[in-house]
Formats: C-alpha cells, sequence, structure tokens
C-alpha cells in the first residue's frame, strides 16, 4: 500500500467510526423512551464507551434487543480500534529511523488497516439500517 493510499483508507475508516458513533446514538435516543431530540443532548458529548452502555440499557428495556452480545463485543472492540487510528498508528511507524525497518513496520500496519477498515465498513452498514428503522419508527 502507498503512503497516499493508506491515508485514504485511514480517513475511510475513521469516517466510517465516527458514522458508527453518531448512529448509535440515534438508534438510543430513539429506544429511549421520551422526547428524541433531548435523547440525542444527553449524549452529545460522551464517549464511545458510555454510549454502548447506555444504548445497551436502553435496546434491552423491551426484552428484544436489536443488537446481540456479540455486536456489542464488535462495537467495544471498534471503540479500542477507533482509538489506535485516530492516536497512534502513525507514530508507530514515522520516528523508525531505518527506512527499511519503517517501510517494513508501515507495511505491516497497512495491512491492519485494511482488515479494520474491512470489518467497520461492513458493521457500519448494519448499523446504519438499524438507526433508519429505528428513528423512523421513533418518528411515527
Amino acid at each position: 500500500m502507498t503512503g497516499k493510499a493508506f491515508k485514504i483508507a485511514h480517513s475511510e475508516l475513521v469516517l466510517e467510526v465516527q458514522c458508527i458513533e453518531h448512529d448509535l446514538r440515534m438508534i438510543y435516543a430513539a429506544l429511549k423512551p421520551g422526547d428524541f431530540d433531548e435523547n440525542v443532548d444527553l449524549l452529545e458529548k460522551a464517549s464511545m464507551g458510555r454510549i454502548l452502555i447506555e444504548l445497551k440499557k436502553a435496546d434491552a428495556s423491551d426484552g428484544v434487543p436489536d443488537l446481540s452480545d456479540e455486536d456489542y463485543e464488535t462495537l467495544d472492540s471498534i471503540r479500542e480500534m477507533r482509538n489506535y487510528w485516530c492516536h497512534q498508528c502513525f507514530i508507530d511507524y514515522v520516528y523508525i529511523k531505518n527506512a527499511r525497518d519503517r517501510k517494513l513496520k508501515f507495511q505491516e500496519i497497512a495491512e491492519r488497516l485494511r482488515a479494520d477498515e474491512t470489518r467497520t465498513f461492513n458493521l457500519q452498514k448494519r448499523i446504519e439500517k438499524i438507526r433508519l428503522t429505528k428513528v423512523r419508527e421513533a418518528k411515527k
């Protein structure tokens, strides 16, 4: 993977994670009893970890959750993954002095990026579908 392709894939991954986080807030607001807009405001500045905790409670409240325990585990791993891609990935190779070693480390990280981007893309599409359904139901 080239440096340019890496930056594009990295940006797409961050975009997908931001969309997941936004959609989770919207799903929470739709599931929680009360005013939708007020429910959105409750988690406006919340971390993804807190969003997941609150969403899981709201999701389970009717006894028929829309997301499985496995989904929540995947979302939590994406939260951790997001932290790596936003705060650490460039540091892991940029400061390596030896050009060959830096290139090898970059390619290792690029492979990880490919895998994470694919996994995140698929989950983002599923979460988006749930958001569309739940928000539509809440607005009725």
